[in-house]
């Protein structure tokens, strides 16, 4: 009888105990959605500094304040990787085209100044996922073709701006737990039937610690072709360029925080549409705006609130330890655990053969609520203690004894991560609440001046060094009017018609697409 009572006991215990973890968990993730439903506010005035930022190439533009123009074509928010790429376009298919890029903080200060410089896609893991949320294989395709574009894209942009160190790179994923590993073989087989072109090699235990220096602990690694960049100072030197080449067009404003935009604002005699943007240094009218800021995108537009989100997220610059293994920064690194993943590059070797610094990310679900206290969080101006600490341990975990002593932590910084309840990116003309509003203008160069419209880049999902770059050359060509032409190739972006090199469809903003990439469908994704 005592046996049955001191059961019953602790079944009652357990039972009660899981519930109570069940109800935190619920709690965390309500708070979470809670945070994510709103409006982000202006990005923190004093951000952690990141490394990329230090010894700017360019110092006279990182706090670069042109006097505002009363009026321009087109105003672009944000001076990121996605800013950059929209309008290195539209100067290109319009150089007539008056532009005027305004900046909340330092020049290049937000996500792409702060992220890891990985340009990967892990097609093997995009296709059938995207797969599984009900797209068919030719979007599947589609979406994850436009994400691999990206290295070769970018390499383009590094040749002329070498300042960018953008290179290709073998990427190695690398697998610590042997489910997780075969699941993986079974999405890479297939991924190669439906992507023929992309090429693989799988690496079983004992070969993989062999050929890339890791320990047991690693039971298996997919390689394959990457790339990496010093997204900061790519950036920087394309904004250099396009300022020496297009000035006076081309207009820069650092700490000039958009507070508002509204169509015609308090001018009722206005009957051209044009939009009012407001900035705490006076306000400008423009016929265009571009919200290219990425999580804080929402801000400035309605509709977006509870669509596009942020989350806190941290990265570190590390020195490897001495012994370990050799690989000139032409190899990149993803340890990949349930649930969660790091991410690695490595700079080029120094000057005097020294090894070059590791780019450390990741840890997302290493926060002190499993990433749920991170999600709406839009403040970069702290790190976190508990994801750090795991990023400062992941490499030599992996690698050891290919380690050895001498690693240092050399910086960690902090960045806001935007995300949609799909995973994917919002790009191209936002839906008009304004039966007034012009619709959609002929397809010629002239419509930059002959139409109106707010149109939008954002919602990486942490994945802005796959999709930024084309995502604002895309966006350009369809605020130029161009994209139903069979356009020339540019800087970093094909040639021919849109729709042959980009998914317009599945990006744009539409009713069907706000719905989808609420964020409330984000529980699939964290669960």
């Amino acid at each position: 009888m005592g046996a049955i009572v001191s059961l019953v006991r602790d079944t009652s215990r357990t039972i009660s105990t899981a519930w109570a973890v069940l109800s935190t968990l619920n709690e965390q993730y309500q708070r979470a959605l809670e945070r994510l439903r709103r409006a982000p506010g202006l990005p923190r005035p004093n951000p952690t500094s990141s490394y990329w930022q230090d010894d700017a190439p360019f110092p006279d533009l990182v706090d670069h304040q042109d006097a505002l123009p009363a009026e321009v074509d087109v105003v672009i928010v944000g001076s990121g990787i996605t800013a950059a790429a929209a309008a290195t376009t539209l100067l290109a298919l319009s150089p007539e085209t008056s532009v005027a890029v305004l900046e909340a903080r330092q020049l290049c200060s937000g996500a792409t100044g702060r992220n890891g410089g990985h340009i990967k896609c892990v097609p093997y893991e995009v296709y059938p996922t995207l797969r599984k949320k009900g797209f068919g294989e030719e979007a599947a395709v589609r979406l994850t073709r436009t994400q691999t574009r990206h290295v070769e894209a970018l390499m383009q942009v590094g040749r002329k701006f070498p300042l960018g160190e953008v290179r290709k790179v073998e990427t190695v994923d690398l697998y610590l737990e042997d489910k997780d590993f075969e699941e993986a073989l079974k999405e890479l087989e297939e991924t190669k039937q439906a992507i023929p072109e992309l090429d693989y090699a799988v690496w079983h235990g004992p070969e993989a610690r062999k050929h890339f220096g890791v320990n047991e602990k690693i039971k298996g690694a997919v390689s394959y072709q990457a790339g990496a960049l010093w997204p900061y100072r790519l950036v920087t030197s394309l904004w250099h360029h396009l300022m020496t080449t297009h000035a006076p067009n081309l207009t820069l404003s650092t700490h000039t925080p958009v507070t508002s935009v509204s169509r015609g604002g308090d001018d009722k005699n206005d009957k051209d549409g044009r939009y009012l943007v407001q900035t705490p240094r006076g306000n400008l009218r423009a016929r265009h705006v571009l919200h290219a800021t990425n999580g804080f995108a929402p801000q400035l537009v309605p509709s977006l609130v509870g669509v596009v989100g942020g989350s806190h997220a941290e990265m570190t610059a590390q020195r490897p330890g001495d012994d370990f293994p050799r690989c000139h920064g032409q190899r990149s690194w993803s340890v990949i655990y349930r649930p969660g993943f790091d991410y690695i590059t490595q700079r080029p070797d120094g000057p005097g053969g020294e090894m070059g610094d590791l780019m450390v990310g990741g840890g997302f679900f290493r926060s002190k609520e499993q990433g749920m206290d991170v999600l709406g969080v839009y403040d970069d101006s702290y790190t976190d203690a508990f994801p750090v600490m795991h990023l400062y341990g992941c490499m030599p975990t992996v690698f050891q004894p290919n380690w050895g002593a001498g690693s240092a932590m050399k910086k960690s910084w902090s960045g806001i991560v935007a995300l949609t309840g799909d995973t994917l990116p919002l790009v191209g003309r936002l839906p008009s609440s304004d039966p007034a509003a012009p619709s959609r203008q002929p397809a010629t160069a002239s419509s930059l001046k002959a139409g109106s419209g707010e149109w939008v880049s954002a919602g990486y999902n942490g994945e802005g060094m796959v999709w930024a770059w084309l995502c604002g050359s895309a966006v350009a060509v369809m605020m130029a009017g161009e994209e139903d032409n069979d356009v020339a190739p540019g800087l970093g972006r094909p040639g021919g018609r849109l729709t042959e090199w980009f998914p317009v469809e599945e990006l744009a903003v539409n009713a069907a697409r706000l719905k989808r990439a609420d964020l409330k469908n984000l529980a699939d994704v964290l669960t």
